[in-house]
């Protein structure tokens, strides 16, 4: 317990347990940092070192606007105070030198599939410039089954190529590659990615 509160910044365990139940941390979190103090999360638990997470459930849980994870991307978790888990995508370059530095402050954790759930993810697309480009670009988008909700276009080549930067609603990782394989079937897309970070 001295070691979890020290960690987590809170005074004592009253605190913990008050913010349990408020919703600001998540109590399987909190077990399975003392059982890793214990020593007792061996081999024969593997259940108890993964949490897993529908993506907001509230206060406790928080998608970091730095990768902006989304269901299918491996994902790991660092419980920060006042914002219970922060989940953070695996290859997150913003938390590279924590996680090697502090191993002991991330945990994994994985998605639990959430019919419905609709979370926000940014691609930049090139194309060449042409008339009617962005209505076939906004149809196919549509086709795949996601929705626009954000819109930006700068000319990098004036007159011959336009970067879109769209901010798409997706279920998944995957329902993301379904999207973004639409737009490459349009004659005129020349580059297409995702892009992460704020």
């Amino acid at each position: 317990w001295e070691e979890l509160l020290r960690d987590s910044g809170n005074r004592s365990m009253k605190e913990i347990h008050t913010d349990i139940g408020l919703g600001k941390r998540i109590a399987a979190v909190v077990a399975r940092r003392l059982l890793a103090k214990d020593g007792a999360l061996g081999e024969e638990q593997p259940q108890l070192s993964t949490v897993t997470i529908r993506g907001t459930e509230g206060m406790a849980i928080q998608l970091a606007p730095c990768c902006q994870p989304i269901p299918g991307d491996p994902i790991v978790g660092s419980i920060r105070k006042g914002q219970g888990l922060v989940v953070h995508a695996h290859d997150c370059p913003q938390i590279r030198k924590s996680r090697s530095s502090e191993p002991q402050k991330w945990i994994d954790v994985e998605w639990q599939p959430a019919e419905g759930k609709l979370f926000e993810a940014r691609i930049r697309v090139t194309a060449r410039n042409a008339r009617g480009v962005l209505a076939k670009m906004a149809a196919a988008i549509a086709e795949a089954g996601s929705n626009i909700e954000n819109v930006s276009m700068e000319e990098k080549t004036p007159g011959i190529y336009t970067t879109l930067q769209f901010t798409l609603q997706v279920a998944s990782r995957i329902h993301l590659a379904q999207v973004m394989r639409s737009l490459r079937h349009i004659q005129e897309v020349v580059r297409l990615a995702r892009v992460r970070g704020e």
